[in-house]
């Protein structure tokens, strides 16, 4: 009885080692600008073995810096679909990570009202300073041909669609 449960144990055992190394999933969804590291422990479900693997990328144009995966001349991994592998040994263990821009811009300055001239063009980010590693543009309707004074809507957005809107008074004299 004793005998056989250890043979069943033992069985578990060997089964379980020869499992390998074990990914918490196969693709990782990551912000744009957020670290991506080259740490094992980081994609594992298990990480007690993390010492003996290392994680390398399988696209071409992405380096690793300071234990970081980055676009080559970039510091962060730009928007896209990446491979990457667990190695441990001459093994190599699959998955994908996907860089994605989820964040509407940040306006580093909050503005209430703009004075400008009859005829004048209006350098939005002049004004609201707003950034986004993706690329910034501005979409506003305002009538500058004359005098007047105009609430106005300011939709500042990214190549990929994520916007913050801003209402000013634009006055123009």
């Amino acid at each position: 009885m004793f005998k056989k449960i250890g043979v069943v144990v033992l069985s578990f055992l060997l089964c379980a080692c020869s499992m390998g190394v074990q990914l918490k999933k196969q693709t990782f969804t990551i912000e744009l600008g957020k670290d991506i590291y080259a740490n094992p422990t980081l994609y594992l479900k298990d990480s007690s073995h993390s010492s003996r693997l290392k994680v390398v990328s399988k696209s071409v144009g992405v380096d690793k810096k300071n234990n970081r995966f980055m676009t080559s001349g970039m510091d962060y991994l730009v928007v896209g679909e990446y491979d990457f592998a667990i190695q441990d040994g001459n093994k190599e263990y699959p998955f994908v990570i996907k860089v994605k821009d989820t964040a509407p811009p940040v306006c580093a300055s909050e503005v209430s009202q703009i004075t400008i001239s009859v005829g004048q063009n209006i350098d939005w980010n002049s004004y609201f300073h707003a950034t986004d590693l993706s690329g910034v543009t501005f979409e506003a309707n305002v009538d500058t041909s004359s005098a007047s004074t105009q609430d106005v809507q300011v939709k500042i957005s990214d190549r990929f669609g994520n916007a913050v809107t801003k209402n000013v008074s634009v006055v123009v004299q």
